[in-house]
């Protein structure tokens, strides 16, 4: 059996039965490409500790740490399952995971999210801001849903994992969001639609109205739909929100995916150590 058979085996039995998002079965995908790309379409006997360590020392000329422990997480599990059927293959437990290498968060004030909002033209455009940063919810998530999709300003997704999950949105939100609908003439049962083709709208046309959004409100840093997401959590923990809550309205599989938004305590302790430190 090659590499890419393997691959496609573990895909077809197993990720399907586990529901994976179409994403995820995608990432599957490029991965069995990089391997074969660098070392071949090997036949799985024969995928040796070495030629591990040299797919991974060439992908990570090109791609971050990050990156290349997905992978390598991703190796070691077709190679479990192999195992599991009783196919010859290299030892997963013999390829070790790398270490997550620590990422910073980038997020938005209030103040900066409010100066997108005020400084984009569309109305349509101004609501997608605004759906981002009230929610919490993804770029795929977001567009996904329907015109009768938030009722009293509450709605539901179904995020990673195929798991569904209540968000909710702010006043600012729904009023917006009230004002669209009113504006609208088709017949499309999209929440957002293309002003072009009537048609839900595509991933990049999104990420294209917040980047051209907070470059209106001159903000420099790099700003995208997750940035929003990251905004979204950042103000919940700075209100003091409840962490567990806030992970069940992320979509988080654990609450320790959540705590990467505790670096916004870091900042309120510095705040409270210039208050009351003295010399």
């Amino acid at each position: 059996m090659k590499i890419s058979e393997a691959f496609d085996l573990y895909k077809n039995n197993y990720m399907f039965y586990k529901s994976h998002s179409q994403r995820v079965l995608q990432n599957h995908d490029y991965v069995k490409q990089r391997i074969a790309d660098i070392l071949g379409d090997k036949e799985v006997d024969q995928i040796t500790l070495n030629d591990v360590q040299k797919w991974t020392c060439e992908l990570l000329k090109g791609r971050q740490w990050n990156t290349v422990r997905n992978d390598v997480v991703r190796l070691r599990a077709v190679l479990k399952y192999l195992r599991l059927r009783e196919v010859p293959c290299l030892n997963y437990e013999l390829i070790p995971v790398p270490k997550r290498e620590e990422t910073t968060r980038n997020f938005l004030t209030e103040e900066e999210v409010t100066a997108m909002i005020d400084n984009t033209a569309r109305l349509r455009n101004r609501f997608v801001i605004s759906l981002f940063y009230s929610s919490g919810i993804r770029l795929s998530e977001l567009i996904s849903l329907d015109k009768d999709s938030i009722q009293n300003r509450t709605f539901q997704v179904v995020g990673k994992g195929n798991k569904l999950r209540i968000c909710f949105i702010d006043k600012r939100t729904e009023d917006l969001m009230k004002e669209y609908l009113a504006s609208r003439d088709d017949n499309s049962p999209a929440l957002i639609i293309s002003y072009l083709h009537k048609d839900r709208m595509t991933p990049t046309n999104i990420q294209l109205i917040i980047k051209n959004a907070a470059r209106n409100a001159g903000i420099s840093k790099k700003v995208t739909p997750h940035v929003l997401r990251h905004s979204f959590a950042t103000n919940f923990i700075r209100n003091n929100g409840n962490i567990r809550y806030l992970s069940v309205m992320m979509g988080h599989a654990s609450v320790n995916t959540t705590a990467i938004y505790s670096h916004v305590v870091d900042n309120d302790l510095y705040d409270q150590y210039q208050r009351y430190h003295s010399v």
